[in-house]
Parts: structure tokens; sequence; C-alpha cells
């Protein structure tokens, strides 16, 4: 009876030993885990930092030549308008020629 105590001890000390091997594996499991999990976050707020600055970045060259294009656009506004102008000056010089030659015409 004493031996199949000390039997039965002994598969309980055999267990209670094995159960600790598992929590210590778990618990070094964990703290990879955490290790993990922590650098995730690093990299993630890395990440975060380089797509915000990419975005300004962004921002700022698509808004440098969104002014470059309106810039451009307001000088060929003008300069259309001065070429209108200038083709109106010309046609009331045509105008006048026409008058003048039909005058002539009309004289001979």
């Amino acid at each position: 009876m004493e031996e199949k105590i000390l039997s039965i001890l002994g598969e309980l000390l055999k267990g209670q030993e094995e159960l600790r091997s598992d929590v210590t594996a778990l618990k070094d499991g964990q703290e990879e885990l955490r290790s993990d999990v922590a650098a995730l976050i690093v990299g993630q707020a890395t990440l975060r930092s380089e797509v915000t600055q990419i975005k300004l970045t962004l921002e700022h060259k698509t808004n440098v030549k969104i002014q470059a294009l309106f810039d451009a656009r307001e000088v060929q506004k003008d300069v259309n308008q001065q070429i209108f102008a200038e083709l109106d000056e010309i046609k009331g010089k045509i105008d006048r020629l026409q008058i003048e030659t039909a005058h002539v015409r009309v004289a001979k």
C-alpha cells in the first residue's frame, strides 16, 4: 500500500514538473508575443509617420503644380485678350481699306 501511495505521489510530482515546464514555456511565449507586439507598435508608428510625410510632400507638390497651371492659365488669358484686341484693330483697318477701295473703284 505504501508503494502504491509512493507511486501515485511520484506520478503527481512528475505531472507537477511537466505542468511547471509547460507554464514556463507559456510565459516565455507570452514574453515573445509582448516583444513582437511592441515591435509592431513601433513599426506602425514609423509607418504612420512616413505616410504623413509622404502625404505632406504630395500635397505640397500638387499645390505647386496647380498654382503653376493656374498662373499659366492667367497668362494665356491675358495673351488671348491681347490677340483679340489686335484682331479687332486689324478688322477695323480691313473695313476701312475695303471702304477706301470701294470709293476708289466708284471713282474710276
